[in-house]
């Protein structure tokens, strides 16, 4: 048995050899993953298609870097001993761009941010999927890594100016060209809103943001030097209420005091006053007897008188 074979438009007899493999013996080869179709936003880790999806969004991120005037912009650079996603450079400034299309573990981001930072990267921005750890991060979450058109958008992590001038989350979304664009340009700044909490605005936004604090913070100085005045006040007030209140104890204590001694002298008085009514009764009984033994006296001379009388009479 042979062959044809067309080289160069030349047929050659090649013969066949028995031994080759048959199709279905073959062995079954996984296709080369080639990213996930527009809007399936895969959040798995280890997914190939999504390392596919992030290497394509890394290239397109440095194109687009280099074209907003990034002198230079490269993927997986080694800087020092660490290598981040994307390192860009203009001017002076140093910024590196991590990359995630899934959960973002904080306490490893803000281990990696610090390793960056004390290589010499001035500024770190991390591309994540939507999720609480957005706000916590110099992050900015993309919704979808497949996009098609390579139309990325900026769902979360950007701020814009709420009332009072206060930086709060923004609703709309951006074009992530449009985020590369001001970025580069200088525009835009990471900060944090509160303690924990922070993310991208404009430098307007930061400028409006700030001078709101700052009233913000003079007004409740204010406060508190009203607050301290009236709580100094309210401690004289206590101070004075609470010298009354220990002056009102003592003459309690007084009072008390004096109330026990009039006790003790109205018992007294009572036990006086049992003592001579004892004695007197005692005198008017004794006065009865004695009284009682004058009539008994006085009967008695009577009889003797009457007695003598009598014999004289007798006798004469």
């Amino acid at each position: 048995m042979s062959e044809q074979v067309d080289i160069r438009h030349a047929m050659v007899m090649v013969p066949s050899r028995p031994s080759d493999p048959q199709p279905s013996d073959l062995p079954v080869v996984e296709p080369n993953p080639r990213g996930h179709q527009p809007g399936q936003r895969c959040r798995e880790q280890g997914c190939g298609d999504c390392h596919w999806d992030v290497q394509r969004f890394k290239y397109w991120l440095r194109g687009r870097l280099l074209a907003e005037g990034a002198e230079d912009a490269e993927v997986d650079k080694p800087l020092g001993a660490q290598t981040p996603g994307l390192l860009w450079r203009r001017g002076s400034r140093l910024c590196a761009i991590e990359v995630r299309s899934g959960p973002v573990d904080l306490a490893h981001a803000a281990e990696r941010t610090a390793r960056l930072r004390a290589v010499g990267v001035d500024e770190v921005l991390w591309v994540c999927a939507p999720g609480y750890w957005v706000p916590l991060l110099p992050g900015v979450a993309i919704d979808d890594f497949a996009a098609a058109g390579c139309e990325y958008e900026v769902v979360s992590g950007l701020l814009e100016p709420g009332p009072g001038d206060i930086a709060v989350p923004g609703e709309q979304s951006w074009a992530v060209r449009e985020f590369i664009q001001e970025w580069v340009a200088g525009n835009l700044a990471f900060g944090y809103r509160d303690e924990t909490a922070g993310g991208w605005a404009s430098v307007g936004t930061w400028e409006q943001h700030t001078r709101a604090q700052a009233m913000m913070i003079a007004q409740q100085r204010q406060e508190l030097m009203a607050q301290r005045s009236a709580l100094a006040l309210a401690r004289k007030a206590t101070r004075d209420k609470a010298k009354q209140v220990h002056k009102l104890l003592h003459r309690l204590e007084r009072s008390e005091q004096v109330a026990e001694d009039l006790d003790q002298a109205r018992r007294r008085l009572a036990d006086h006053s049992r003592v001579d009514a004892t004695l007197r009764m005692t005198v008017a009984r004794q006065r009865s007897a004695l009284m009682h033994w004058q009539l008994i006296t006085c009967f008695a001379i009577l009889i003797i008188v009457t007695f003598v009388a009598a014999a004289m009479i007798l006798n004469g």
